[in-house]
């Protein structure tokens, strides 16, 4: 059920082939293999029966597109702004996001092998996925793109053929315009876009917003979502499995959600201190491989902060990366100095039941 994988920084960019594909366990490599330390037993005489619920949320293949993100000051730095003119009408600052994607298996292309060995960045979005019921098309791989906004999702929008319309009907004249496929994840997109922004216009794609409305407008995404499933369903209204991640190149915010009593999402790990082992500047290697010049570069305490968020650990220290615990939600803003893991704010009434373990039970 899809992988993503998470990188931001303030000062320490990153190798997109360092992150995204050298690791044994990198997000190319995860259309096959999975590695999910602190959630389940991978002894297949040691799994229990919640174990095979969580691992049917974790998908073995992910087979169906991959897309990247990545920010960077280039559109900006060649505007015209000696002039206070700008090549469209609008004059862009900042970090931007630039997107690849492909149908393609990661690891087979070429284009995308040589954009990750020659592109570094300090905000990251990488996404492969695991199709859920819309074509196998390059406009439905994520990350999807608002202005300056980018957003993912590995999980699934339970009944969304049934809601759809209804969802649309909540979005703003530009959220709604600006999708190009047909995925629940885009629908999403496009209503946190809706509030994100305040039901505003195109423009205010471009603008930035404080970490606390990012929250606010997640929280009112899954909110609205519930509400509508639970307005048009009633009681068949089935639980969501909701990882979402946004940024603007210079906040995130994380979900790790599913609205059921017991059962888990799919897995979402985070780590402060992996970006080391996945930059070749400082010693050790991901994999803990002992090569010639392994324990050579820099020292590790010149490292810049960093966050990493991503639905597998890509290094081979497990200490580094923390599980994200269900219904949690991550917040982190370099610029103020916020970094948060707590739980989201979860409003009476959102359970639902899951048909399929119900029946089983019967």
């Amino acid at each position: 059920m899809c992988r993503w994988f998470a990188y931001l920084s303030p000062t320490e960019p990153s190798l997109l082939e360092d992150t995204l594909i050298n690791p044994d366990n990198s997000l190319s490599r995860q259309v096959h293999d999975h590695y999910l330390p602190q959630l389940i037993s991978h002894d297949p005489k040691d799994l229990q029966d919640a174990d095979h619920l969580t691992t049917a949320r974790n998908s073995i293949y992910n087979i169906d597109g991959l897309g990247v993100a990545w920010y960077t000051t280039s559109y900006a730095d060649f505007e015209l702004k000696n002039t206070g003119r700008s090549s469209d009408g609008q004059q862009a600052e900042g970090l931007w996001p630039a997107v690849y994607k492909t149908v393609q298996p990661p690891l087979n292309d070429l284009n995308f092998r040589s954009l990750c060995r020659n592109t570094e960045t300090r905000c990251c979005f990488a996404h492969i996925r695991a199709a859920s019921g819309t074509p196998i098309a390059i406009v439905n791989n994520h990350p999807f793109l608002f202005g300056r906004h980018a957003f993912m999702h590995n999980g699934v929008v339970s009944n969304f053929s049934a809601i759809k319309r209804a969802l649309c009907q909540e979005m703003s004249e530009a959220a709604f315009g600006a999708i190009n496929g047909g995925t629940d994840s885009e629908h999403l997109a496009a209503l946190y876009m809706t509030y994100l922004t305040k039901n505003g216009g195109a423009e205010t794609f471009t603008a930035t917003y404080s970490i606390e409305e990012v929250e606010q407008a997640m929280h009112q995404t899954v909110s609205i979502l519930i509400a509508t499933q639970k307005r048009i369903l009633g009681a068949k209204a089935a639980p969501n499995s909701l990882n979402l991640c946004a940024t603007d190149g210079t906040k995130l915010i994380a979900y790790r959600f599913r609205n059921h009593a017991t059962e888990q999402p799919p897995s979402l790990y985070y780590s402060t201190k992996a970006g080391t082992t996945l930059n070749r500047k400082y010693p050790d290697h991901p994999d803990g491989k002992d090569v010639p010049g392994r324990m050579e570069g820099r020292d590790v305490g010149e490292h810049g902060k960093h966050l990493i968020v991503a639905s597998e650990p890509s290094t081979y220290i497990a200490e580094d990366w923390v599980l994200v615990g269900k219904n949690q939600v991550i917040l982190a803003d370099p610029g103020t100095k916020t970094f948060v893991v707590r739980d989201l704010r979860y409003e009476k009434g959102w359970d639902a039941e899951d048909p399929t373990a119900v029946s089983k039970s019967e």
